[in-house]
């Protein structure tokens, strides 16, 4: 993938999981294996309860750090009725753009956003002018100023002898890499938005974001208690609850359904509209709290994939903190994720991302066996001893949480019960939410899980 550079903020994506699967592999009595994989050495067909204790207390002292433990531990009802499912990955085919179109956009308003050709650049041209009559505020205005201004400078859509007519997938002559993607521009309700589509050899994904926010947007998530949110408060007109709601019903729309909210987090954005490259005149940016992150995943009996921040961060500060370095759409590199995330701000949706979409198969083994919670807890102890010699500083575990996880076995994807024990050091950043899983362990095998 391709890097670019772009002002100020820091965007946290979540992944969370869907899961699937029919497999000759019964979960009922595994034991420890490596790196995620679960072995299996007898069968039973008895669902086992064990005892966990709502509360933990201890601290490691290693050769570097500390680590206190004093967590509340969450478990989801009924959790010994817990599917481990075989996870099957969706692959866009070209019929599924029009598909996606026509759900998502205005009858007979999207068109091809794809300037790689003089006819189609000429093409392209003709139609933004004539949406940029309709714009629906200033920024939308000055988006299609920029816009169409740089029609003009033959780098900034990359040159291509291909004729771009029909809906579907293209080869990005933009990166080194084999990937392929689509790209629409369309009308919901009446506002313009640009639909795309990419893939490559491991990933698929959708990014829809409203046309305002299409040049030099950046996304964060922000905590409660940070210094914007307890000065200025959400400039959103919709509460949490409305927003995910909404969230919920867009995503139901594109029949992604049998999903709930895994996390809703404060939204904070930045957006640069820079007249001249080398500099930022302040009217060309705004920033400021407005909206919620809805981060959404399957459940299947009241489990889902946990929210942990250190997994999903798609966008970084540079060392000075001036600005920040991220991948181009599709980021998610982990093959062991999958993702919705929408964005409700104050005008409703402005942008939703998919990736890496998985379909269920149907579950390997309802009947399953947890290994006791001591002899995960003690496996934990031994990890946390680990860190503590390799990282200097004071860290804390403050939550435990047994929610889905995602391992890899005999080449296929499992959907199995996980431990999150979940941690931050004493320096935190009191402005981007953080939730970081220090340690994850499979809640059958004892497995300790990394996603490199």
């Amino acid at each position: 993938m391709r890097r670019k550079t772009a002002m100020v903020v820091v965007g946290i994506m979540l992944c969370s999981l869907i899961g699937c699967g029919k497999k000759e592999v019964d979960y009922s009595d595994a034991t420890e294996s490596a790196n995620g994989e679960v072995q299996v050495e007898s069968q039973t067909t008895e669902t086992q309860s064990i005892e966990i204790p709502e509360n933990i207390e201890y601290t490691i002292t290693g050769a570097k750090g500390t680590i206190d433990v004093a967590a509340e531990i969450k478990v989801p009802e009924e959790y010994e009725k817990c599917t481990v499912m075989e996870l099957s990955r969706v692959v866009y085919e070209d019929e599924d753009i029009k598909a996606m179109a026509d759900k998502i956009f205005d009858e007979g308003s999207y068109f091809l956003y794809m300037p790689y050709n003089e006819e189609a650049r000429a093409n392209l041209r003709d139609k933004l002018t004539t949406a940029s009559a309709n714009a629906a505020n200033d920024w939308d205005a000055a988006t299609f100023e920029y816009v169409l201004g740089k029609f003009e400078e033959e780098e900034f859509f990359s040159a291509s002898d291909e004729s771009f007519d029909e809906l579907k997938f293209y080869p990005d002559h933009r990166t080194e890499e084999e990937v392929y993607f689509c790209d629409i521009f369309g009308a919901v309700d009446g506002r313009w938005y640009i639909l795309s589509f990419q893939k490559n050899g491991n990933n698929c994904g959708v990014k829809l974001v409203r046309w305002d926010r299409t040049i030099g947007f950046q996304l964060a998530d922000y905590s409660a208690d940070s210094i914007d949110v307890r000065t200025s408060g959400n400039a959103s007109i919709y509460s949490q609850e409305e927003s995910e709601a909404m969230a919920m019903e867009f995503a139901m729309k594109l029949g992604y359904v049998g999903y709930g909210v895994v996390q809703s987090n404060v939204a904070f954005y930045a957006c640069t509209l820079p007249k001249d490259e080398s500099t930022i005149d302040r009217e060309d940016f705004i920033q400021g709290v407005d909206g919620y992150n809805v981060y959404l995943g399957r459940n299947q009996n009241n489990y889902a994939m946990a929210y942990s921040s250190e997994s999903w961060i798609m966008e970084y500060l540079d060392i000075d903190g001036s600005e920040i370095v991220y991948e181009d759409f599709p980021v998610e590199k982990f093959e062991n994720a999958e993702c919705i995330r929408v964005y409700v701000d104050g005008q409703g949706i402005c942008e939703m991302k998919v990736y890496n979409p998985m379909e269920e198969v149907g579950p390997m083994n309802e009947d399953i066996v947890f290994l006791p919670f001591d002899k995960v807890d003690g496996i934990a102890q031994d990890e946390l001893q680990a860190y503590a010699d390799a990282n200097s500083g004071k860290f804390k575990i403050e939550s435990i949480q047994l929610a889905y996880g995602m391992v890899d076995e005999d080449g296929k994807k499992a959907l199995v019960p996980v431990w999150y024990y979940f941690g931050k050091d004493s320096l935190n950043n009191q402005s981007f939410y953080q939730q970081n899983a220090i340690v994850m362990i499979n809640a059958l095998d004892g497995t300790v899980i990394t996603y490199e």
